[in-house]
């Protein structure tokens, strides 16, 4: 077992007020390595406060998030940049890459954060770009590219430090149909070869690219599919009943 929730829970106190919002409520589930997981709900369900949890931008109230036999809520607040850096690989909607740098070295950041060498830099860069199609964009800058360009430079980013979990936050928002798909279809190449993928998404389709989809509502986990034997297509239509059903459309 690679991460194991356990009834967490997140309330929120406004500052001049007694009111309590409960944002998560006794979230409990488990991810085994290799998975790759998709996460869904309405706006305000908890989907975003739960992935800041698990990427330690967040503590919860109550619970326990376990990666490895490690409770990552009782990290030192000193401790959770360079724990982050190790073990936690992030993809944003909006990319977050450096005009002033150019692409290698935009990719190259955390691990020259991490102090690694040179020598080890390239390596492992030599044998992420040709999977992720960004060979020829390494000496380009973020100005030059596209969306989909963009998105993948900051996956090679998040993958160049091995993490044990890539946390995925909406990272189709941002672009366009085609682009969409080829940027799930690289999330599935990279899963099939050990990637643990945890995916925040508002998008069926999206969804319909990974083998388990929970469904959040309220703060609760209230419901999940596997994809089991189905094809994108089918699960698809399995995940777009669910959230028409479950969550009164979407």
């Amino acid at each position: 077992m690679l991460l194991e929730i356990n009834h967490l829970e997140k309330d929120y106190r406004t500052r001049f007020s007694k009111e309590v919002t409960h944002a998560l409520q006794d979230v409990d589930f488990k991810v085994d390595q290799g998975e790759f997981i998709a996460i869904m709900g309405e706006s305000g369900s908890g989907k975003t406060t739960l992935l800041n949890i698990l990427a330690t931008l967040d503590k919860p109230t109550k619970g326990t998030v376990i990666l490895n036999g490690q409770d990552i809520t009782k990290i030192k607040e000193s401790s959770l940049a360079e724990f982050r850096l190790k073990n936690l690989g992030f993809v944003f909607q909006d990319f977050n890459l450096l005009d002033t740098l150019n692409i290698r070295d935009n990719i190259f950041l955390p691990l020259v954060l991490d102090r690694k060498t040179y020598t080890e830099m390239d390596s492992r860069l030599q044998e992420l770009a040709p999977k992720l199609g960004i060979g020829d964009l390494l000496n380009k800058r973020p100005f030059e590219l596209s969306g989909g360009q963009k998105q993948r430079v900051a996956i090679a980013r998040s993958l160049i430090t091995k993490p044990q979990i890539l946390l995925a936050d909406e990272p189709t928002a941002a672009l366009d149909y085609r682009n969409s798909e080829d940027l799930l279809t690289l999330f599935e190449e990279i899963n099939k070869e050990g990637q643990t993928i945890l995916m925040v998404t508002h998008s069926a389709n999206a969804a319909s690219h990974a083998k388990r989809v929970l469904f959040i509502k309220d703060g609760r986990i209230f419901h999940q599919l596997y994809r089991g034997n189905k094809d994108n297509q089918e699960f698809n239509k399995d995940i777009s009943l669910a959230m028409t059903s479950l969550l009164g459309g979407d």
